[in-house]
């Protein structure tokens, strides 16, 4: 049993508002979207906290109640309906005492492995929300996800904080591999250390994590000299993206990194079968790596402009990768669609209004666009929209 970190909820760390931060912004748009399903919203906050920091911050249970409220108060639909849970196995009462005021919620406490089939059961056709900032990385067992995605629900969403930086450095013990040395590890952020030995139990605890053996490899060409810990690191959380878009259609993540040129300790993983969610989560991580970006330079403004992954943008680069992908559509194909994938083959690399004019760019001449209206109410004229919603619909494809 590894040791707790007490001092965790004292304050409110950087990396905390970060991710935080990046899950409110999130998760307004998508209660405002929800809500006109006119199908019930199941939250469930898995690994809720305290609720509220010593130093009187908001935890994400807070964010997500205040933002839930706001919504429903602003929403003309009288047919909204939302069940807000919260699962807590350490800090249940002062969670308990913490969201006083706030009605209807249930807070459960126990493990979140334990209990969340129990509290999905009969939520077919509901619209799910799963928020998972675990303590560790033992509970996230891939093949629970993957029973998600599986079930009758109308939609289901994760947002997951991946120690991913975490797992390298079990991956290293459970293989017996010596990293670089500790002092890497010394800002990781963790209220419960997940630790293992080198031991066949370990390697399969790891494998249900991972979804699978492809980690291994991973280590091993780490343990040879071939690739170092930051690269063994994003080609862990690549895998592991794809092993979830097994089951999920669209998988994006966001490394979180507060130092210029510092590993990534974490990882937001948001994995969605709605093309609609994919996007707006592209445009937010793209907003707030602005605002990481301002964390990291100290408010200095940066000669060349940079992704998530600290990589230089690179717009001839960017306008390549958008040729060769929708070159790929030789039928008509919705816009949203071809975007979300668009994103999850190349990452939140940019926003999507830049892919949208680079399409614009070429329209007539490389690409084929079908608008629905085809012209305007007032004016007869051709519409322009390059935004998919409601009433709005577009079609594109290859010209060959």
């Amino acid at each position: 049993m590894s040791k707790l970190n007490n001092d965790f909820f004292v304050r409110k760390k950087v990396w905390s508002e970060v991710k935080d931060e990046l899950f409110a912004c999130y998760f307004k748009p998508y209660v405002s979207k929800i809500l006109h399903t006119y199908r019930p919203l199941v939250y469930v906050d898995c690994f809720a906290g305290k609720g509220r920091f010593d130093d009187g911050e908001p935890g994400s249970p807070i964010i997500a109640l205040d933002i839930i409220n706001e919504c429903l108060t602003n929403s003309k639909t009288d047919k909204a309906s939302v069940s807000t849970n919260f699962i807590e196995l350490n800090h249940a009462d002062e969670l308990s005492s913490n969201l006083k005021g706030y009605e209807d919620i249930t807070i459960i406490s126990g493990f979140y492995e334990k209990e969340i089939e129990s509290l999905l059961l009969n939520k077919d056709g509901c619209n799910i929300f799963l928020y998972l900032d675990p303590y560790g990385i033992k509970a996230l067992e891939h093949s629970i996800f993957e029973s998600f995605a599986n079930r009758n629900f109308n939609s289901i969403e994760l947002l997951i904080n991946l120690n991913s930086f975490g797992f390298f450095r079990e991956a290293c013990n459970a293989l017996g591999t010596k990293y670089e040395n500790d002092l890497i590890f010394e800002d990781l952020i963790e209220y419960d250390p997940t630790r293992l030995n080198a031991s066949k139990k370990s390697i399969e605890a790891l494998n249900e994590i991972a979804g699978g053996t492809y980690w291994q490899p991973v280590v091993e060409d780490y343990k040879k000299g071939n690739i170092d810990g930051y690269k063994a690191e994003e080609i862990i959380t690549s895998e592991y993206c794809k092993q979830l878009g097994e089951s999920y259609s669209y998988v994006l993540n966001m490394p979180l990194r507060i130092k210029k040129g510092q590993r990534p300790k974490y990882r937001m993983i948001h994995a969605t079968n709605h093309h609609d969610g994919c996007l707006i989560m592209v445009d937010n991580i793209y907003n707030r790596w602005q605002v990481i970006q301002n964390l990291q330079n100290c408010g200095q403004l940066s000669m060349w402009e940079e992704d998530c992954e600290n990589k230089i943008v690179d717009k001839i680069k960017i306008e390549n990768k958008v040729i060769e992908h929708f070159s790929r559509y030789e039928t008509k194909t919705s816009l949203s669609v071809a975007l979300a994938n668009f994103f999850v083959e190349y990452g939140p690399i940019c926003n999507t209004k830049t892919i949208r004019d680079i399409l614009r760019k070429y329209e007539g001449k490389k690409i084929g666009i079908e608008r629905n209206p085809s012209k305007t109410k007032k004016t007869g004229k051709p519409t322009t929209f390059m935004t998919e919603i409601k009433n709005k619909k577009i079609d594109i494809w290859w010209l060959t």
